[in-house]
């Protein structure tokens, strides 16, 4: 079982302004239902021992965060940017700027100093709250230098209160009453296309994702889950679960990440975790290289980028009993559609077979229950419709590879303050209704299940037809010398691009000719196109899931090499 808020209505739905609709009430309720039940664990760096905080303490300390904050000036629909590690004082932070009606405002932790001035300008912030050491970066930025709520985390700073002071403030802020689509939370994020957009999340939108991934997501109340994503973090707390906070920098990864995750799967006595595509690819190869058993683990979930039958099948080699599931979304949708290892390694295909060969996709499952969906042409472009029968024209037919769009309850409706990012990926239909642009191509088999072939800006213009990068992506990580892969389409004369296969290979990998004469085998045999084959010495990945290859920054580099070999 999970916690269940005691009122016949949901959380996020009342009428007009009321305190029912700010997503802080989850937290209320669990402090009255069960007090004691503690919601976070971590390690202390400090003390290097294991803590844990209970539901009426984090409750406690909200309230008084959140009059503290009141007192320094910081009013309803003020926004702050938040800087601080995944740790108790960032959800502390957090729901205290909600619980007053205030936005918190994430940016991208690896953001470039420009996008932070271009996020800044976008919010006009009206205060910090970050660790000590970030506050020189933001001197940095002109608009962040002289802010009027300056917080600390941590160490003192010149002109800046500390946030622990906050936690001490005597009174309890009572919850501010708050409209459905009122902000919660505003989320930047880079994406693929480079310019930083905001998700403009409302407390309705929020409490409306916690209720779908609650569909796909069941606890009971004897689990403890490793969340490497803070929006799970956020699902767990408001499901009284306990969140065991990851010991490690998600932001860097390291060798020893595995093998420190995996002590805390032991120490906490964790039952699900949900990994990063990267992670869960090398715990599954450490447990595998040594011989572990992760035995008490009943689930584990991963997603955010592609995950091959591979890797699922490695994982649940290590963990036999363990339910292990892919669940797809994005910032704006989260979930979209889900499907677990046992029906992936079940699905009928060649590659069952045949270890060399890769189905054309990547099986993602069946769209979830609360959305619709679509799949429009590559070059389509629609914001707005005034009848059913537009979309004919801009969709592609039945089991057709194209531009997923979806609608429902919890879909990020807005960008804040970015009428431009709304106009390119939101569309709004006859009925009033928001579909999101996934930027994903894909299609759906005739049992249902979604099937991702790459992104629409990296889809590759080809003079055989369009050429999609995941397939051939997971073809190249077959063979044992490749490190990364990527597969993108290069300018050249004409309306057509080339497809490139680019390789980084790994220590001690066989002579260059062995490893293209391999690469050249294995495209064959999955019948992928390609016009070139070219090793470099680093692919760079993503910095928020380390799986997804950087294709601008991928491309500049090659044509740069490329440029400089001509001379």
């Amino acid at each position: 079982m999970t916690y269940r808020v005691k009122e016949d209505f949901r959380i996020g739905y009342a009428p007009g302004c009321d305190v029912r609709n700010n997503v802080t009430e989850f937290l209320r309720d669990l402090a009255n239902q069960d007090s004691h039940r503690i919601l976070l664990s971590w390690m202390n760096p400090e003390t290097q021992r294991h803590d844990h905080m209970d539901a009426a303490t984090l409750w406690t300390l909200i309230r008084k965060t959140a009059k503290g904050l009141e007192n320094l000036g910081v009013r309803k629909e003020d926004r702050l940017l938040v800087f601080l590690p995944m740790a108790p004082p960032l959800y502390i932070a957090m729901f205290a700027l909600e619980h007053l009606g205030a936005v918190p405002v994430f940016l991208d932790g690896w953001a470039r100093r420009n996008e932070l001035g271009v996020s800044a300008e976008i919010v006009l912030p009206k205060g910090v709250i970050s660790f000590s050491q970030a506050f020189a970066l933001m001197e940095q930025t002109e608009i962040l230098r002289d802010l009027p709520v300056r917080i600390a985390y941590g160490a003192d700073v010149p002109g800046a209160v500390r946030l622990e002071s906050l936690m001490q403030t005597l009174e309890e802020r009572e919850t501010e009453p708050v409209a459905q689509e009122d902000s919660a939370l505003i989320t930047f994020t880079t994406g693929s296309s480079g310019r930083p957009k905001g998700a403009d999340r409302t407390h309705r939108f929020l409490a409306a994702q916690h209720y779908a991934l609650n569909r796909h997501l069941s606890y009971t109340v004897h689990d403890a889950d490793l969340p490497v994503f803070p929006i799970f973090s956020l699902n767990n707390i408001a499901s009284g679960v306990r969140t065991v906070l990851p010991a490690i920098n998600l932001a860097q990864p390291a060798e020893s990440d595995a093998e420190t995750l995996l002590d805390q799967f032991q120490t906490e006595f964790v039952t699900c975790a949900t990994l990063s595509p990267w992670l869960f690819r090398e715990i599954g190869m450490h447990c595998k290289q040594r011989g572990i058993t992760l035995a008490h683990i009943r689930r584990l979930v991963t997603g955010g980028a592609p995950v091959s039958r591979d890797e699922l099948q490695a994982m649940q080699d290590v963990a036999p009993d363990a339910e292990i599931f892919v669940l797809y979304g994005s910032t704006e949708v989260e979930p979209i559609a889900h499907i677990s290892a046992k029906e992936v390694l079940a699905f009928p295909s060649r590659s069952a077979s045949d270890p060399e060969w890769v189905d054309a996709g990547v099986n993602v499952g069946r769209i979830d229950s609360g959305l619709q969906a679509k799949f429009l042409k590559i070059e389509a472009v629609a914001a707005s419709l005034s009848k059913d029968c537009d979309w004919e024209p801009l969709e592609v037919q039945a089991g057709e590879v194209g531009e997923l769009v979806v609608s429902g309850e919890h879909v990020c409706r807005s960008y804040f303050r970015d009428a431009e990012a709304v106009r390119r990926t939101k569309i709004i239909d006859a009925h009033g209704n928001v579909w999101h642009r996934t930027g994903d191509l894909g299609y759906l088999d005739a049992t249902g299940s979604l099937w991702l072939v790459g992104r629409v800006h990296n889809a590759i213009v080809h003079a055989s037809g369009y050429q999609y990068p995941v397939r051939a992506e997971m073809v190249l990580r077959k063979l044992p010398f490749v490190e990364k892969a990527a597969f993108l389409g290069m300018p050249q004369t004409g309306d057509y691009e080339a497809c490139w296969c680019v390789l980084q290979v790994k220590l001690g990998a066989p002579d260059e000719k062995i490893c293209q004469s391999e690469v050249q085998r294995i495209l064959s045999k999955n019948e992928i196109l390609y016009d070139r084959i070219v090793f470099v010495p680093k692919i760079l990945m993503d910095a928020r899931h380390h799986s997804k290859v950087q294709y601008h920054e991928l491309r500049e580099m090659l044509l740069r090499q490329d440029k400089n070999h001509a001379e």
